[in-house]
């Protein structure tokens, strides 16, 4: 490209110089650059800053706060910093002006932001920081992307290793790596938010990091719980964390002493004035118009172009930038009452076709890839970029990509708002399709379209078979990923879908959807409704006629009534429910069958009947003999193997055989070490160590609790820590390690809470 083409880019895409060419038709040569690759371009502001910035004029005050933040910071005492305001008051503006400073200079700055839709993304913000941190590009592949990630942390720091399954996962490259998917869920999840948290922590070191977040009050659970755990960690590492949200979002942050929430109020008069000279220019006749937009606009610098643009197309102002005259006396000017109403107003104002571009975009959402979005605006390629160019001139969208694909943003996620409200529901739904087929059509080539953005626009577009089966997925990921929340609403999402359908629903889906609600409403304690939703999935398990089903339904509330309580029955009817279970089960089910066991192993010694627990254990424990027939996947069944292995030892013990209760215990331990799985190390060290505490060993007992509870406590295992702590104060109180044992039981306690 020549150097002219290069202004109009620079920042979109990387170039090399090539020097002076000859270049047929012109009679001297011109400088030419070759593209290397994508600029630095990644966010709204940036691509705003590319095309020029209005002036920045006020926040002297909130600027001496942020420099006395970044000195503490530079220090080693870590800062958070957070801006709070409403929409349009210059936030992200205070942060940009702020980063590229010259006070910054010296720092690694890292940038992420929130998107509308971003709740329904797990991690969105962090893996665009990700992105920015290892410098990925759009046309990397899934082998370039490991290059990157494996040679920057190996080059930062080898004892980072280990976080590489969990930042590779997170940008959605394959991790094959056994022991990582050996873990269960919330293992993953913690090994996720641990990896990132000490990738950043590691670099400050290196270097003073800046870390950006905006835009919180789009903020997903999982990017919540990375900046929870990433604030603490802050006071002893060079690193000052901003963050920007509006008023309505809340946080857990405020007691911290290095902590400080500055309030972005809209410009004073003097501010205000001093941004719109440029603006406007500084004729003596602009000035009872100045006043009235101060005056309408309380100051919101948003507000304020908005304004000023409006009245340059209804033309109230002529001239040009910097140099407008009034077109008709200032009493005959109306300026709408908010800014969302100044922009409906420009949108309206719009030619037809460009007005449908823009409310096409806004279905899209705040990224909008131009092949997308010609997919579904029903224009050929020449109209589309005309169209395109002139919803740029007006300042509506910005091109934010040029290389590999062209795509666009939104000025401000109000100007997306806007827009999207003003569709109407019919035409709203139909576009929302349109995207649907058109990521639909991207993914049947290859393409590699989030499960979640799929879900969303079926949703919208109330195509409720698609959004069944698209919630469905998401619903399975999020369970993968250890974010039961966000897995709970995808389910109910689903079954609400699958109502929409009546007759016509997969009701097989649906059950199956019960099911998983079933793990995301005990993973997050979310108990009242299981009573209800066993109900619904036992009479839909019935009327399917679907033995396998239903023996999964009998067998959760067996659990339900033995182990967690939350339905009303007697150990006598889990018993039944867990008989029932193993009878309807397939044959090949090892899991659900062995478990059926373990349940009335458990109900049965709860009884006091625990010679029958033993064999009802051993009865599950033969099922194994045939797990390779089975082909069963072990880190699904073989931790039921330990759970069945290391209560029967406790039933052993109880009965006085302790030579059969250790070789259990034994086995246990054997087991949980061959699969490394977490869990059931903590369950078999827990037991091993109980059956010496039962015979009376207990300095022996005392390092094998000690391990259970440290494996509990590093991998946050909720059960096993409630248990490691009961069975390791109860030792220790009886050694006469009172206080310690107090100790061990109050934070036991205090987790169990």
């Amino acid at each position: 490209m020549t150097a002219e083409v290069l202004r109009l880019a620079e920042g979109y895409v990387g170039v090399k110089p090539l020097g002076p060419m000859p270049v047929k038709g012109l009679s001297e040569p011109v400088d030419v650059y070759e593209i290397t690759g994508a600029g630095p371009v990644r966010t709204r502001l940036q691509a705003t800053a590319a095309r020029g910035l209005t002036r920045f004029v006020g926040r002297h005050a909130e600027t001496e706060s942020l420099r006395l933040a970044l000195e503490k910071a530079r220090g080693g005492h870590g800062q958070v910093v957070a801006l709070v305001g409403e929409p349009g008051v210059g936030k992200s503006r205070l942060f940009w002006e702020f980063t590229h400073s010259h006070r910054t200079q010296g720092w690694l700055i890292v940038e992420s932001g929130s998107v509308s839709y971003g709740k329904a993304s797990a991690y969105l913000p962090v893996t665009d920081l990700l992105r920015a941190y290892f410098q990925i590009e759009a046309r990397d592949d899934a082998r370039k992307i490991r290059e990157k990630v494996t040679g920057k942390v190996v080059s930062l720091d080898r004892a980072l290793e280990p976080s590489l399954p969990p930042l590779l996962g997170l940008l959605d490259v394959p991790v094959e790596e056994s022991e990582w998917q050996r873990l269960e869920p919330s293992q993953r999840r913690q090994r996720t938010l641990d990896g990132v948290k000490r990738l950043l922590l590691r670099e400050s070191q290196v270097q003073p990091l800046i870390i950006v977040f905006e835009d919180l009050h789009w903020i997903d659970s999982e990017t919540q719980a990375l900046l929870d755990s990433l604030v603490e960690s802050l006071p002893t590492a060079r690193s000052l964390l901003l963050v920007n949200y509006r008023p309505e979002y809340q946080h857990g942050w405020g007691g911290k002493t290095y902590y400080q929430q500055l309030q972005i109020d809209p410009l004073p008069p003097e501010s205000a004035a001093e941004l719109l000279d440029p603006l406007l220019g500084r004729d003596a006749a602009l000035a009872p118009l100045k006043r009235l937009l101060i005056e309408r606009t309380e100051g919101n610098p948003l507000f304020l172009e908005e304004s000023v643009r409006t009245l340059v197309e209804t033309r109230a102002l002529v001239g040009e930038r910097g140099a407008y005259r009034p077109a008709k006396p200032v009493e005959g000017i109306q300026v709408p009452a908010t800014v969302q109403a100044v922009l409906a107003a420009r949108i309206d104002r719009l030619p037809p076709e460009e007005k449908r571009l823009l409310q096409c975009a806004a279905v899209i959402g705040h990224e909008v890839p131009f092949v997308l979005l010609q997919a579904i605006a029903e224009e050929s390629e020449e109209p589309l970029r005309r169209g395109l160019t002139h919803l740029q001139a007006a300042e509506f969208l910005y091109e934010t990509s040029l290389f590999p694909e062209l795509e666009y943003s939104f000025k401000h996620a109000l100007t997306l708002e806007v827009a999207y409200q003003s569709l109407l529901r019919e035409r709203r739904r139909a576009l929302h399709e349109r995207v649907l087929g058109a990521l639909e059509a991207r993914l049947a080539s290859g393409g590699s379209e989030k499960i979640e953005l799929l879900a969303h626009h079926a949703l919208r577009s109330e195509v409720w078979d698609r959004a069944a089966r698209y919630l469905y997925r998401a619903g399975e990921k999020a369970l993968a990923q250890a974010r039961y929340s966000a897995g709970t609403e995808y389910y109910k999402a689903a079954v609400e879908a699958l109502d929409r359908l009546g007759a016509a629903a997969d009701l097989t889906l649906k059950l199956d959807a019960y099911l998983e609600l079933w793990a995301t409403r005990i993973s997050t304690s979310q108990l009242a409704d299981l009573p209800e939703l066993a109900e619904k999935a036992e009479a839909l398990a019935r009327a399917l006629d679907d033995g396998p089903r239903l023996a999964q339904v009998q067998v959760r509330q067996a659990q339900a009534v033995a182990y967690i309580g939350v339905i009303p029955g007697t150990l006598e009817s889990a018993i039944e429910k867990a008989r029932a279970a193993f009878e309807h089960a397939d044959p090949h089910d090892l899991r659900t069958r062995s478990y059926a066991q373990f349940i009335v192993g458990h109900a049965c010694r709860e009884l006091g009947r625990v010679a029958e627990a033993v064999r009802e254990f051993e009865a599950g424990l033969g099922l194994f003999d045939q797990v390779d027939q089975y082909g069963q996947e072990p880190s699904l069944v073989f931790p039921i193997h330990v759970s069945l292995s290391a209560w029967r030892s406790e039933a052993y013990a109880t009965l006085g055989d302790f030579q059969q209760a250790f070789a259990s215990a034994r086995e246990a331990l054997r087991i949980a070490t061959s699969i490394h799985h977490p869990n059931s190390l903590a369950v078999a060290n827990a037991y091993l160590g109980r059956v010496h505490l039962l015979r009376g060993e207990l300095e022996t007992a005392v390092p094998l609790l000690d391990r259970a509870l440290a494996l509990a406590r590093e991998h946050d295992l909720f059960q096993a820590t409630i248990r490691a702590s009961s069975y390791l104060a109860y030792t220790l109180i009886l050694l006469g390690e009172r206080d310690r044992g107090l100790e061990c039981l109050a934070r036991g306690l205090e987790r169990s809470s």
